[in-house]
């Protein structure tokens, strides 16, 4: 009997991306204004709305602290409204409302809050979303495991080329062309690398050293494009296999990266072969601009064809315990908030492809992919999202929990808040940018289409 998830593709393409859609960012959002509910009531302020979602009330109840908690329609977000504010977005608080409370119920009131409170409870929401990635990814360690480097072989895939030469579960790679290693990595790297050329590989195997002779040359097949990229726009499908650059025939990635390259930029001729039947796409490498390790720009010219490796040979994977697995979780985390702000600096900088920002649309997209992949994809995918959206939470952008902090900060320095009519500007301009960028997102979405 097939399982929910394998049984999703079956129902329509639809309802197949819409329910996982719906279960990462309702997970993601839940968990980000829990963070903001918990807090504040740690720190004495009452909520009144807890709601999943915009719009229209679906369903809703009030528990007995008085907090309506409700699920509504537009899955794009969802906020809590205390005591006292004007409106979900705490960006100001209702005066007249509160002359109308007993000095009991002012005291629980989100304006009346201390600073640090105040901060405390703006922040909790992006910081929860950040616990819940390192969480995720710790669970996903000590349950299924992770890869842990060591040069030894974890998994043959039958019919590929490991298999062919002779690989085993256990054998342990000592050397790759008589150059030592010491992770699966480095061996991965330079067999790939190295692509045609033939490596005497030894292995330790139950105590003895056997030689495998490997020559690493698969077929050039195409495993994914990147989304908007010059090969994306031309065509080309995943499971194409590249047979000819210019009229050339080719036999290695490196043979059309080397083409890409020598071409400076020139239009290519591109031969594949598609389900037996030969198709030829036209299209033009874009210019990219990247930093080295020394901090200069280096010019590439890129396609955004990612060729499948084909080697069928996987690492070990090791289950940790939980402190390890914690490492794990928060090395995650951060290695997801980082990659983002280069990101953003390399766009800003003007060497960054905008084409890559994703609105709903292409969650949803990746979203319904990883749930056919199975509970772990879609897992690490919710991790992801979570520290995506904590970390864009903290941009200092009124309507955004950064803008309000950035307020609070302005407001330590002064002694005192920003005026009335100072707020209201910074939080129109906040509102602005805010949709101009989901706008553009769901653009790219939309000519991905």
């Amino acid at each position: 009997m097939l399982s929910f998830i394998e049984q999703l593709p079956m129902i329509g393409p639809i309802l197949a991306a819409a329910i996982p859609f719906l279960f990462v960012l309702g997970v993601v959002v839940a968990i980000h204004e829990y963070g903001h509910y918990i807090v504040a009531r740690w720190c004495g302020v009452h909520s009144d709305v807890f709601s999943i979602g915009f719009g229209p009330e679906i369903v809703g109840w009030d528990d007995k602290r008085g907090t309506r908690w409700k699920l509504c329609p537009i899955p794009l977000g969802g906020y809590v409204k205390f005591r006292g504010d004007a409106d979900a977005a705490s960006a100001q608080s209702d005066d007249e409302a509160l002359e109308t409370l007993t000095e009991e119920e002012r005291a629980a009131a989100f304006p009346n809050a201390t600073l640090p409170r105040r901060a405390a409870i703006v922040s909790a929401g992006p910081i929860f979303n950040f616990i819940l990635t390192t969480v995720l990814i710790a669970g996903i360690a000590m349950t299924t495991g992770v890869p842990n480097g060591k040069p030894v072989i974890g998994s043959v895939t039958e019919g590929q080329e490991g298999a062919r030469a002779g690989f085993e579960v256990g054998d342990r790679i000592v050397t790759v062309g008589g150059e030592t290693v010491e992770a699966f990595g480095d061996f991965a790297a330079i067999v790939i690398n190295g692509a045609g050329t033939e490596y005497d590989i030894e292995v330790e195997r139950d105590g003895t050293i056997i030689n495998l002779p490997m020559t690493y040359a698969p077929p050039i097949m195409v495993d994914r494009l990147k989304t908007g990229s010059a090969a994306d726009d031309a065509g080309l499908e995943p499971g194409d296999e590249i047979v000819e650059i210019n009229g050339e025939k080719i036999q290695v990635f490196d043979e059309m990266r080397a083409a890409v390259i020598d071409g400076d930029g020139a239009p290519l001729s591109v031969g594949v072969m598609r389900d037996g039947e030969a198709f030829t796409f036209e299209l033009t490498p874009r210019r990219t601009e990247t930093r080295n390790a020394e901090g200069e720009i280096v010019v590439e010219w890129l396609v955004g064809i990612y060729g499948a490796p084909g080697l069928g040979l996987g690492s070990e994977i090791e289950t940790a315990g939980p402190v390890e697995a914690l490492k794990t979780g928060a090395t995650y985390t951060y290695n997801v908030i980082a990659g983002t702000l280069f990101f953003i600096y390399e766009m800003f900088g003007g060497r960054g492809d905008t084409a890559d920002l994703g609105g709903p649309i292409r969650i949803a997209e990746v979203s319904g992919q990883a749930a056919q992949q199975g509970w772990g994809s879609l897992i690490e995918l919710t991790a992801l999202l979570s520290a995506s959206i904590g970390l864009i939470n903290l941009f200092p952008i009124p309507v955004l929990d950064g803008g309000h902090l950035l307020f609070y900060g302005i407001e330590a320095i002064r002694g005192k808040p920003l005026n009335e009519k100072a707020q209201e500007i910074g939080l129109t301009i906040g509102l602005a940018l805010v949709m101009m960028l989901m706008i553009y997102a769901t653009y790219n979405d939309v000519m991905r289409l």
